[in-house]
């Protein structure tokens, strides 16, 4: 429980310090801000990971996950693919307390609500992949998404003539650039996850697994509308983000519509 406690912790602290480096258009005095911030947003990851422990132990031995777990994981896995980005690319900073706000969410309700949850049988190693490869190609769609509600509200901050000059916003072209590659990265992964999904469902044909088939498959086709729209018809904002949405919200009832009804 003190993992989780701490890890909610420094989750808040790492999205309060977002706002000042935002503020600061100085690089040196950013730089120590933003080491504070790494270091912070390392230790929630790493506490999130120690919590989710027993969990993990579970899942190896006695083969039940619940839903809690479940979005736990994947909001450990969205942290730590936004928090690496960071890196790499300074166009995820807006980004970033939606994701932390999420883990913390999830945290809350994995360490102070009971969890009595369908458990998931029949685990064998494939399953255990295919499970593995469904977490992280929520976790890059989410975060697809996340991007594609970013590239909207510069894109009408600039309109409006409200966003000011900060060498950490990113310009809209650059976020745009990300979420195209990011967006189709998912669609790629969605594509494994199905491909990998076709053995279980064979071998499990359960309502609840048709019901994963069948709005992962519907979530896999908007994605796939949307690229070739981008690719062949030069399809951008508005239409591109209405997709991106429109497909996480798949995705998510997919993975959690049956569990919740």
């Amino acid at each position: 429980m003190w993992f989780a406690v701490f890890s909610i912790l420094f989750y808040l602290i790492s999205a309060l310090m977002i706002a000042p480096l935002l503020n600061s258009s100085d690089n040196e005095k950013r730089r120590p801000k933003k080491t504070l911030f790494f270091l912070t947003a390392l230790l929630a990851v790493v506490f999130h990971l120690i919590s989710l422990y027993p969990a993990l132990q579970e899942l190896a031995l006695e083969r039940k996950f619940s839903l809690v777990e479940i979005s736990s994981l994947m909001s450990v896995n969205i942290a730590i693919l936004a928090i690496l980005a960071m890196l790499v690319v300074n166009s995820m900073w807006f980004l970033l307390p939606i994701v932390f706000s999420f883990s913390i969410f999830n945290l809350v309700l994995a360490t102070f609500i009971p969890s009595h949850m369908i458990q998931l049988l029949d685990q064998e190693p494939a399953m255990l992949f295919h499970i593995g490869l469904s977490i992280f190609t929520y976790a890059v769609c989410f975060i697809a998404t996340l991007y594609a509600i970013q590239v909207a509200w510069i894109d009408r901050s600039l309109k409006a003539k409200k966003t000011a000059f900060s060498p950490v916003i990113p310009s809209l072209i650059t976020v745009e650039r990300h979420f195209y590659r990011v967006f189709a990265a998912g669609e790629l992964l969605l594509t494994l996850t199905l491909i990998s999904g076709i053995y279980h469902s064979i071998n499990a044909l359960t309502a609840e697994n048709i019901h994963k088939a069948v709005f992962s498959f519907l979530a896999w086709v908007v994605f796939g509308v949307a690229l070739f729209g981008h690719w062949r018809l030069g399809w951008r904002g508005k239409r591109m983000i209405f997709y991106a949405i429109s497909g996480i919200i798949l995705l998510t009832i997919a993975y959690f519509g049956s569990r919740l009804i």
